[in-house]
């Protein structure tokens, strides 16, 4: 089985004046389809740098970074602004919902970014929010959710435009943990169905049994 994603020895420095620190050293690892992985390692390991560099918002200072086979290290900007609408679903700590959008808008938004059919994105909209116990919240407006629906709109969200691989910024940080749990449970099963791979940052070690696999960073290199 080919990898979905595949980082290769790769290192990512920032510089400070005439300091250079470097934030990843020689980071190698591959996500298969289906596959859940979690990202753990202490503050200041460099998880989300990792996950910047991983998602397509930062280019490593060298190696290899491959989506679907395709090296994207050194993708311009606006290749990485489409590899991110269309082959990468985001889900950060607080769901960053839009208060003037209903449930579903807030799905459509996305396809509307992507210029697809209407008639199909929202029966897409609708399906997934079903398969999440969310089709009687569609007209909400996020003030009216839960924190556990919220989080759930925003899985919703990431999964709209079918995204090849999914990023989640620990997503469970601002839930109790009975709602973490639901929130987490309800990722997995969603990259088992549609055979999507899945990166988590989590310091809830309770949401490990979730995940296929743990891996963990210190000082910046997988150990």
């Amino acid at each position: 089985m080919n990898a979905k994603l595949s980082l290769q020895h790769v290192q990512k420095t920032f510089t400070d004046g005439d300091r250079t620190l470097t934030v990843l050293k020689d980071v190698s690892f591959d996500i298969f389809p289906g596959e859940f992985v979690a990202i753990v390692g202490p503050s200041g390991s460099g998880k989300s740098t990792m996950l910047s560099i991983a998602g397509a918002l930062l280019s490593p200072s060298s190696g290899k970074l491959l989506l679907d086979g395709k090296n994207i290290a050194d993708a311009s900007e606006k290749e990485r602004q489409l590899i991110r609408l269309h082959q990468i679903g985001f889900i950060f700590q607080s769901s960053h919902l839009l208060p003037y959008l209903t449930v579903k808008d807030q799905l459509m938004l996305m396809t509307r970014l992507s210029k697809e059919s209407k008639k199909d994105a929202e029966q897409r909209a609708e399906r997934l929010l079903t398969e999440l116990g969310l089709r009687h919240r569609l007209h909400q407006y996020p003030e009216r959710l839960s924190g556990g629906e919220r989080q759930r709109v925003a899985i919703a969200r990431a999964w709209m435009n079918e995204p090849d691989l999914i990023l989640a910024d620990e997503p469970t940080a601002s839930l109790d943990t009975e709602r973490g749990q639901h929130v987490i449970e309800q990722l997995a099963q969603q990259v088992k169905q549609q055979k999507r791979a899945a990166i988590m940052v989590t310091h809830d070690e309770r949401m490990l049994a979730y995940c296929d696999r743990v891996i963990t960073l210190e000082d910046g290199a997988v150990s």
